[in-house]
């Protein structure tokens, strides 16, 4: 398939539209004729595709743009205006307020078909501190939806999530952003954030006490060994607990300035290897069982270099499926082949 788009009054060429299909266009296609054959803005389907395909136009891949990829920014530029606005006081702002203008976008990516361009837009380092509060609020919705939470408790959770770090507002920019190691008196002033957040969202109005608490104890563990008070088991509250693992999980996926971010198979595996001592093992069992489903079939690098395809998980290892590769297939659980990473990581 040819297609040429207009693009500053020039015509350019790429073959294959197909791949394009769901991605939204950034700019006006016009006939060579110069009527209007698609707006900007415009969602590719076949439809779109077959139409210009009998005018012998063809897309050129700066000018579509992924929808997950729209949605994240304009998500990232609410999130920065709700945080700026709660920090300055200058509107004052409601549970609702804030449902009204994010929830759309946060179910929006959640229900994303493509979990794979989903992860990569959570994480790319750009505007870091906001895009980490939408992974967190995605994450969270996507956890609390599998553990088959109310829709009303998902809006609740959603918004806690989105919200759990607040408190760092009120951190100095030199400890947020410094590139090295916390030193003691550093740190110590970070862990603020979680008493400064709880403060903070129990100003706002219609905020429930649970969605408070998450800024309070996303960073306490199941054993007592998080901060800021040293809580652990039926002391954390369920929001928290959930909130605590994506916030864990979008931080170790997530490319910063001074950090590349982790191998997302090793993510899983670091994550699951927690489920008895850091975390709620029930809430980590559902979070990797449901992540790896939605990967089967995706292809793998095991630690011979060979590209291998997920076909089955088993309930009792998530993390070490059945793979099959070049027509064999291993098993590794009793396997001495192993998961490096996922191919498209590569």
């Amino acid at each position: 398939m040819i297609i040429t788009v207009l693009t500053n009054f020039k015509w350019v060429t790429l073959i294959d539209n197909t791949r394009f299909i769901g991605r939204r266009l950034n700019n006006n296609v016009y006939s060579r004729q110069g009527s209007l054959l698609l707006p900007q803005n415009s969602i590719l389907d076949n439809h779109h595709l077959d139409l210009l395909h009998q005018h012998g136009i063809e897309i050129w891949r700066e000018d579509i743009q992924l929808v997950t990829e729209v949605i994240m920014e304009e998500a990232i530029s609410e999130v920065q205006a709700i945080y700026e606005k709660i920090h300055h006081q200058t509107e004052q702002l409601s549970n609702q307020g804030i449902q009204d203008e994010l929830m759309p976008k946060i179910q929006e990516l959640c229900i994303n078909n493509n979990l794979s361009n989903v992860i990569l837009e959570l994480s790319k380092k750009d505007n870091y501190t906001y895009r980490h509060c939408i992974g967190v609020a995605v994450i969270s919705f996507l956890i609390g939806k599998w553990l088959r939470m109310k829709d009303e408790e998902l809006s609740e959770l959603a918004i806690a999530g989105l919200l759990h770090d607040l408190g760092k507002v009120k951190i100095p920019d030199l400890i947020l952003n410094k590139a090295s190691r916390l030193n003691a008196d550093e740190y110590a002033e970070m862990k603020l954030h979680t008493l400064l957040g709880y403060e903070m969202i129990r100003n706002i109005s219609e905020m429930t006490e649970q969605q408070a608490l998450v800024a309070l104890q996303h960073h306490e563990r199941e054993d007592g060994s998080g901060y800021p008070f040293g809580v652990s088991g039926e002391k954390i509250t369920p929001f928290s607990k959930i909130v605590s693992v994506a916030d864990v999980f979008h931080t170790m996926i997530s490319e910063r300035v001074y950090k590349k971010p982790v191998p997302l198979y090793q993510v899983f595996q670091e994550i699951y290897k927690s489920s008895y001592g850091l975390f709620d093992p029930k809430i980590v069992h559902s979070f990797i069982m449901n992540m790896m489903n939605r990967l089967v079939g995706d292809h793998v690098i095991l630690t011979d270099g060979q590209v291998a395809r997920i076909v089955m998980l088993h309930p009792d290892d998530l993390i070490n499926p059945l793979v099959e590769a070049k027509g064999q297939f291993y098993d590794l659980r009793h396997s001495e082949h192993k998961i490096l990473d996922f191919a498209s990581n590569q």
